[in-house]
């Protein structure tokens, strides 16, 4: 049995009696325990919690409460009945034959200005606190979908419904697998959303989950304290400080993320390029037994810039060489190992993203030319459909797609050798 005391401190709760909260952990622990989901107590920054693992495909998705307000709310719907449907932040009912899932403009409007424009309300004209909520059945069947305000159970699964003012809701199915359910929402959707957009010219898409280890708040927390700031010293090229921040604003898209951050590495491929190839030219030609008239000792000067790929200054050797001129090993190796969640995603496969898999159990490697490769390997997948890659093809990388949702550790990563590289990069801050 599950205590109360994880709501110490709970002022909302002060006046609810000891007996009224253990009788609701109670009745949630029962209910959990018949339909078969685990129910955990947890802690976060001191405060503690219980959390639902409710089902989500073949994985889970916590359903947490901080206070026992929460678990009575939990309590008054039927839960047992619902899953979510990843990657979208969406639920379903199997034995309702519904499904309801959060959308958001592409243009991230403001709600009212989306209800006059789906209303066809003018600027002067009062909504009246109108809200949008539509309904079209198909000509054959039972089956309708719905534009219309969230509903109340929604909010009580899921946090961000709570925030979200219109979902869609699809009703009259019959669905019985996550995959099917998640097939059927995203073909109703497209085809709803693009008549919406080539009629009202307002794109819609489904709002997908939140997902990563900070959403999990597994993330630990590295923050400096204000005290530690410092007029600044340095400054940095305007153009790769603009991607940075490009990609900085990118949430939710991390394709896009992770590309404008390897634009900002790619900025300085000639750079350090350059520098890396005037050293190995510059021992050569210090070699006393290197003769300019020979056409052997020429081809290692030829040789010594392709890196035995065939080009000179190919791009995977530019961003091995950017990797060798601005990271410093020992610091890379660190970040790396940080949490567990980044050690263990970096040490295994990731099916469909990279062939490449970081060596970090060997204490001994440089990882460097490893990280070029896998950041380098991505970002093939990202803008071609073949490309470059020690396997021969590459397919493309889809925004959306599974692979495009496991790009969370390698946009930290792409995101660390950005921050590194523009330090290296920089120089003494000029100020009149």
């Amino acid at each position: 049995m599950f205590d109360e005391d994880f709501l110490e401190g709970d002022e909302a709760d002060e006046s609810e009696s000891d007996e009224q909260l253990t009788a609701a952990i109670a009745e949630l622990e029962d209910r959990c325990e018949a339909a078969g989901l685990k129910l955990e107590k947890d802690t976060f920054l001191g405060e503690k919690l219980l959390s639902v693992e409710m089902p989500a495909g073949r994985e889970q998705r916590q359903c947490v409460f901080w206070s026992s307000e929460s678990i009575r709310s939990f309590l008054s719907i039927p839960f047992e009945k619902y899953v979510f449907l990843r990657p979208y932040e969406a639920i379903c009912s199997y034995s309702d034959g519904m499904i309801e899932a959060l959308l958001r403009t592409l243009e991230q409007m403001p709600i009212k200005m989306v209800q006059r424009l789906m209303l066809g309300k003018g600027p002067e004209e009062d909504l009246e606190e109108e809200d949008i909520d539509v309904t079209l059945s198909a000509t054959k069947g039972a089956a309708a979908v719905t534009l219309s305000p969230t509903s109340e159970t929604f909010k009580i699964l899921s946090s961000m419904a709570r925030r979200s003012t219109l979902s869609l809701k699809i009703s009259g199915v019959s669905v019985s697998r996550h995959d099917d359910a998640v097939d059927l929402l995203r073909r109703i959707a497209d085809s709803l959303f693009f008549q919406i957009d080539t009629s009202l010219g307002l794109a819609f898409n489904l709002m997908r989950e939140r997902t990563g280890p900070m959403f999990r708040r597994r993330r630990p927390r590295t923050a400096a304290s204000l005290d530690e700031l410092q007029f600044p010293t340095q400054e940095y090229d305007d153009a790769p400080m603009s991607l940075f921040w490009y990609a900085r604003s990118a949430h939710g898209m991390p394709l896009l993320q992770f590309l404008a951050y390897y634009q900002v590495i790619e900025f300085y491929f000639p750079t350090y390029y350059q520098a890396e190839a005037k050293r190995k030219i510059r021992r050569i030609l210090k070699d006393p037994t290197f003769r300019a008239d020979r056409d052997a000792d020429i081809g290692r000067v030829l040789f010594s810039l392709t890196s035995g790929r065939g080009t000179i200054g190919d791009e995977r050797s530019m961003i091995r060489a950017t990797m060798q001129e601005c990271i410093d090993p020992d610091e890379l190796r660190g970040f790396l190992t940080r949490s567990e969640g980044r050690l263990k995603f970096f040490s295994s496969k990731t099916k469909g993203l990279t062939c490449t898999k970081i060596p970090i159990a060997n204490t001994t490697a440089d990882l460097r030319n490893d990280v070029a490769d896998r950041i380098y390997e991505i970002r093939c997948k990202i803008v071609h459909t073949k490309a470059d890659s020690r396997n021969g093809e590459v397919e493309l990388l889809l925004p959306f797609s599974k692979e495009a949702d496991q790009l969370y550790y390698d946009i930290e990563l792409a995101q660390y050798l950005a921050q590194q590289v523009l330090i290296t990069a920089s120089t003494p801050l000029r100020i009149g």
